[in-house]
């Protein structure tokens, strides 16, 4: 009996043990992204305030296909803006959706980058 609750009690830790290993290596490649794009939106609102509005948006794209960003965040994803106050913004925002292991269940996971050049020129 006693062994019979340890080995059930084994097979049950051990079936959440490969399922959160496998919904973090599913997660992977996304939060990766993500954290790339945070840096790339930095880079291009860099380049927006040093070389100019064309050039930010020349160095996206460039920047979304050498990190293959591209499959999942499209140059539609991202919007450089300036407000009525001079600053100037990057945004990316994109989502996907996880299928669970039926197949039949989506989680949707959404992400944002943002960087803010100030009217005084520094990156926020």
């Amino acid at each position: 009996m006693r062994r019979w609750l340890l080995g059930s009690l084994g097979l049950v830790i051990g079936g959440a043990i490969v399922a959160v290993v496998t919904f973090a290596v599913a997660l992977f490649p996304w939060v990766r992204d993500d954290v790339v794009l945070d840096g790339v939106v930095q880079a291009v609102a860099l380049d927006w305030r040093d070389f100019g509005k064309e050039a930010a948006i020349t160095r996206l794209q460039y920047e979304l296909d050498h990190h293959a960003i591209g499959m999942q965040v499209g140059d539609d994803d991202c919007i450089l803006e300036a407000d009525a106050d001079g600053n100037r913004h990057v945004r990316c925002e994109w989502a996907v959706a996880i299928r669970g292991f039926s197949g039949e269940d989506a989680v949707p996971l959404h992400f944002r980058s943002h960087a803010t050049i100030a009217t005084d020129g520094d990156l926020q």
